[in-house]
């Protein structure tokens, strides 16, 4: 079979996370030049034809022309890349999503050209017409040399994952042949695409555990398996089983008091719910179900009970959209099973994004916001951002400060992690959009602008010594702590104790990272052995800027109690005439109390103040 067309769609989400520049590491040549011509070229990872570079048998036509098949090269490494020794698939797939990930966009105007060329080509040249690469530079299109046909949607239209998922066809003869005829009951309709509205049924099998997959996309695990990829620079190939293990083992120590409570239902109540799995086998659901069978199996004795799992099985040909959308329905929206840690549920929102599956679609696919009303609807969206978007926009900073980009199980390890740091970032976002991006705020608070980058390294260096404990001070948690930066901020003198927190080193020496033997410490104990370092300088200011803010209350308490018993005399309701006749005498009795106590008060205070001037002193 022929190659199939590329699709607009995916061409223009290409474009739109390229940075405009080719994707071969530290090769800054531009895409798409100033005058809107494209001079790169999209390149396939594996070939879209037999006897082309890293094809693949196992793969089919619709993932070949899929925007995970694609990278965008300058003409130069678009050569030197067919070199499939040199640069086999995994590395390209490793240059594709090291380019890709992070602040990936680029100006709208830029898409908008390369659009534009793309579809002027098509009018030009009609449906179905060929286009070959020629000399010199040209338009989008020109470059793709494959059959171009009307599938485009508006630029205006919302970007969507376009493509069908990469099947690997070896695990999908596997399941094909080892499905049986499940019990009852054997049908079910699940909530893939309109399959719920519309009643679709489909089939409930048994497979064999072992025939089932862990998906890498999971997003319980997002966090340990970017961190994972991150920390050993690789790409974790989900069939694997190398890989298949390693899931395993973040979905074990993810939860383990969830995981017995799972292993406990199971043997009590069986499979109540079918899972449901891709064509070939991978889980979209049910993976720690999959991790508790076969726990179960193995200390059972291999009962048989714990070997066949239930299933139902997606067609071929399902999309990443398809799939992204069936996991958020399953997993996320809060009326079904709800378990993600915060952090793990951030990066799968974050990460459906980058794929175009927008915030926005992503809470109008889950029937709790359906068919909100705008304005309520976009408090929704803005409540979401703020627990989850920017606290995760705060995490990245955290993490580029102490260069441990993409390392995010070191703010957390999982559901049960009572030491994670999540909760900080979440209040520190907080202050940071509440305050920091504030001006009359920062007025209040007299923090200069300059001053803005030292506070967040501060904050950042004490969110990573997490433990504050301090006998005798009521500092709190790091995130009790991160509630009470405008206290500490607007007192002074415990301002400069908290900027000076910027001078602690951001790491400690590479030779203090290993133990005895050599071994690599693990990214917590570095953590520890960091915090124990500079435990004095943290610590010691904290506790000094904690007395500053406690004596400035001790001092604000009388004028805070003074204008709480005015604000009560000058209230709405003490109105007299609501009061009744029977009251008049007590009444008087009261105000005649609150005026000779008042008295007391000013000649109190009155006293005070003449013992401050005759001493000719400021009182601090």
């Amino acid at each position: 079979m022929s190659r199939l067309p590329l699709k607009p769609t995916v061409i223009k989400r290409l474009f739109a996370v390229s940075k405009n520049e080719c994707a071969y590491p530290s090769c800054k040549n531009v895409i798409v030049d100033k005058f809107g011509t494209v001079i790169g070229e999209i390149c396939h990872i594996e070939a879209a034809e037999v006897g082309g570079e890293r094809y693949n048998h196992d793969s089919n036509d619709e993932y070949r022309r899929s925007f995970d098949n694609l990278i965008l090269l300058c003409s130069n490494h678009h050569k030197k890349t067919n070199n499939v020794h040199e640069y086999p698939t995994e590395k390209l797939k490793k240059f594709k999503f090291e380019h890709e990930r992070g602040d990936y966009s680029i100006s709208d105007n830029i898409v908008k050209q390369a659009i534009d060329k793309y579809m002027e080509q098509i009018n030009t040249n009609g449906s179905g017409s060929q286009f070959n690469n020629q000399a010199g530079t040209q338009n989008i299109g020109t470059q793709i040399g494959s059959q171009i046909i009307h599938n485009y949607s508006s630029l205006n239209d919302k970007p969507f994952i376009d493509g069908a998922r990469k099947v690997n066809n070896t695990l999908k003869t596997l399941i094909s042949n080892n499905k049986k005829t499940g019990s009852q009951p054997e049908k079910t309709v699940i909530d893939f695409k309109n399959e719920l509205q519309d009643k679709t049924v489909r089939d409930i099998v048994t497979i064999d555990v072992k025939f089932l997959k862990f998906r890498k996309e999971n997003g319980r695990i997002k966090a340990d398996v970017e961190s994972y990829e991150k920390t050993n620079d690789i790409i974790l190939e989900e069939a694997d089983d190398s890989t298949q293990s390693l899931l395993k083992n973040f979905l074990i120590k993810n939860d383990p008091e969830k995981n017995d409570e799972l292993k406990r239902s199971l043997i009590q109540k069986g499979q109540r719910e079918p899972a449901i799995i891709t064509c070939d086998g991978f889980l979209i659901n049910g993976n720690r179900r999959k991790m508790a069978l076969e726990e179960l199996f193995i200390e059972r004795n291999q009962d048989p009970r714990f070997q066949m799992m239930r299933v139902v099985i997606l067609d071929d040909g399902s999309t990443e959209l398809d799939i992204q959308k069936l996991e958020n329905r399953l997993q996320l929206q809060s009326e079904g099973k709800s378990e993600y840690q915060g952090l793990n549920r951030a990066l799968t929102i974050r990460a459906n994004e980058k794929k175009g599956f927008t915030l926005e679609a992503q809470l109008k696919d889950d029937p709790n916001y359906h068919d909100m009303g705008p304005r309520e609807f976009n408090k929704v969206v803005a409540d979401f951002k703020k627990k989850y978007l920017l606290p995760l926009e705060c995490a990245d900073r955290y993490l580029a400060t102490f260069d441990r980009i993409g390392m995010y199980n070191t703010i957390s390890e999982g559901a049960n992690d009572k030491e994670g740091r999540w909760q900080a970032f979440i209040d520190y976002s907080g202050f940071v959009s509440g305050t920091l991006q504030n001006k009359s705020k920062m007025n209040d608070l007299k923090i200069k602008e300059n001053e803005v980058g030292n506070i967040e390294n501060a904050v950042f260096k004490i969110i990573r010594k997490r433990s504050l404990s301090v006998k005798g001070t009521d500092i709190g948690k790091v995130h009790d702590f991160v509630r009470k930066l405008p206290k500490y901020l607007g007192n002074e003198e415990a301002k400069k104790l908290i900027l000076d927190i910027k001078n602690v080193p951001e790491d400690i020496p590479e030779e203090l990272k290993n133990d005895k033997d050599g071994i690599k410490l693990s990214d917590r104990d570095i953590d520890e052995k960091w915090g124990a370092d500079n435990r004095e300088q943290i610590l010691g200011n904290l506790i000094q800027a904690y007395r500053h803010i406690h004596n400035q209350e001790e001092r604000d308490k009388p004028l805070e109690l003074l204008e709480d018993a005015l604000k009560k005399l000058q209230h709405d309701n003490l109105k007299i005439d609501n009061m009744g006749t029977t009251y008049y005498e007590k009444a008087l009795e009261l105000i005649k109390k609150i005026v000779e106590k008042a008295d007391d008060i000013y000649k109190e205070v009155d006293h005070a103040r003449y013992k401050y001037k005759s001493l000719g002193k400021t009182k601090k």
